[in-house]
């Protein structure tokens, strides 16, 4: 089996004449944190969309766990367990934070309306353990105590990690970090950076975006750099940092051949 738990291969994405991703390959380890960093507009929300199902691929491969899943639907790729959470929370704004953390368990239910609405056994034995997992994600984000409040009357930084939590509870192999940071504050930031590495330590693969450099170079084992929807360095953290092409691209300068 593949130590790579993501790949791409030669990945590549157009709208229209606009190309948003072009012929990127990059491998994604098992158990690890990668970051994937880069300007705006360099093709990091793209690479998140195509590898979550919603963009079909120009052209290129995505293989998750070997297997080439460009075909596979949205909802399928949730249930291989590729989870993702956006920019945005995206919450159930009419929905508690418990009942925005139970939604996320759909995918791994067994049992239909019918069973539920009867209240047949099977499906009060599952609505049971649906319940009991959902706490635990809460709990470990720190919300625990905010279950029955309404999603969005939390302040962005709990609607953040409330978003996390619906990600985790179902069930993800590797979870895709869409700025998690962007909006928090350094207590918030360093809380953020905790909880992720608890998630590492549960056996769950982090892929990363994110624009804040001191919380990407604490916490990512490797960087990948995009650029105008290239591939322009990968490396680890403190390599990254010395990069000529990846300080061209912050600053704004031109690389001395």
């Amino acid at each position: 089996m593949s130590e790579f738990i993501l790949q791409t291969k030669d990945l590549s994405k157009a709208f229209g004449g606009l190309v948003a991703l072009k012929n990127l390959d990059m491998s994604i380890e098992e158990g690890k944190i990668t970051a994937v960093i880069g300007p705006n507009g360099a093709g990091k929300t793209t690479l998140f969309n195509l590898i979550a199902g919603v963009y079909s691929a120009t052209s290129g491969e995505i293989l998750f766990k070997g297997t080439r899943i460009n075909s596979v639907p949205p909802h399928k790729r949730a249930s291989l367990g590729i989870a993702r959470t956006f920019q945005h929370a995206l919450l159930f704004g009419n929905m508690t934070v418990l009942e925005n953390i139970m939604a996320g368990q759909h995918i791994r239910s067994r049992y239909g309306i019918l069973e539920a609405a009867l209240c047949l056994p099977n499906a009060k034995r599952e609505e049971s353990l649906i319940l009991l997992k959902a706490t635990k994600y809460l709990n470990l984000v720190g919300l625990g105590t905010e279950k029955d409040k309404e999603a969005l009357s939390l302040p962005l930084g709990r609607q953040k990690l409330l978003a996390i939590a619906r990600a985790m509870a179902t069930e993800p192999k590797i979870l895709l970090l869409d700025e998690p940071g962007a909006g928090l504050t350094t207590l918030e930031k360093r809380a953020l950076s905790d909880l992720i590495h608890r998630i590492i330590d549960m056996g769950i693969t982090v892929l990363l975006v994110e624009h804040d450099m001191p919380l990407v170079m604490g916490l990512a084992e490797k960087v990948i750099v995009l650029d105008s929807g290239q591939k322009i360095a990968e490396g680890g953290a403190s390599q990254i940092q010395r990069d000529k092409r990846v300080i061209a691209v912050y600053l704004g300068e031109e690389v001395e051949e």
